[in-house]
């Protein structure tokens, strides 16, 4: 299963990645390559039945900071 998820993330992001260099699009492709790298991780870890910790708490806790403020 890991395999293939490499496989399928690789080819999604040639096909994806490769016009946003063509075309200059540098801050787009930072974005998405963030996003991608993010969403490329948790589908690992569940695909090896690993949980990925919750960003609830961190959420929280900055929201808590900035309502204080």
């Amino acid at each position: 299963m890991v395999i293939l998820i490499i496989v399928l993330y690789f080819l999604i992001g040639f096909f994806e990645i490769l016009p946003l260099l063509k075309q200059g699009q540098y801050q787009k492709l930072w974005l998405y390559g963030t996003l991608f790298l993010t969403a490329f991780v948790i589908s690992i870890l569940l695909s090896l039945d690993i949980k990925p910790p919750s960003p609830a708490k961190p959420i929280e806790k900055i929201v808590e900071m900035v309502m204080k403020k």
